[in-house]
């Protein structure tokens, strides 16, 4: 299970570190990132903020998992907080039921065919590894 926690943690990472490029340099191409408005061609990019803000809690969800290895910190609600960053993946998978999720109902944008095919079954995957690594171990 070790490695679970630890290939989670890398792809925590990597999802921080590619934020925090966005915050410095710019989304090269939002139209694949970000949900296009329904009845509008105009993406509404986040602040920098916005994506130093997420960056970090990627860091922190990520620190959660290594923890599970190194054994930094003994806490025993950072087992809640695991199942709860598990869930929130799946209900990302899951969607808001407009923009993002398999049950999204805007279909006519790039992020929706990169996020049907690519970023919601990342986040399910994510969330069922988690629940796994939780309630199993």
């Amino acid at each position: 299970m070790d490695v679970l926690a630890i290939l989670l943690s890398i792809v925590l990472i990597t999802l921080a570190i590619l934020h925090f490029f966005w915050a410095i340099f710019g989304i090269k191409e939002p139209e694949a990132v970000l949900p296009t408005p329904v009845g509008s061609n105009k993406v509404k990019t986040p602040g920098k903020i916005v994506a130093i803000l997420v960056g970090i809690i990627l860091l922190g969800f990520a620190f959660v998992f290594i923890n599970k290895v190194v054994h930094y910190v003994e806490f025993p609600w950072l087992r809640y907080v695991s199942i709860g960053i598990g869930v929130v993946f799946i209900v990302r998978a899951l969607g808001d039921f407009k923009y993002v999720g398999f049950f999204k109902t805007a279909k006519n944008s790039k992020f929706s065919a990169l996020d049907t095919r690519y970023y919601s079954p990342l986040c399910l995957l994510m969330g069922i590894l988690i629940l796994i690594l939780e309630l199993f171990t």
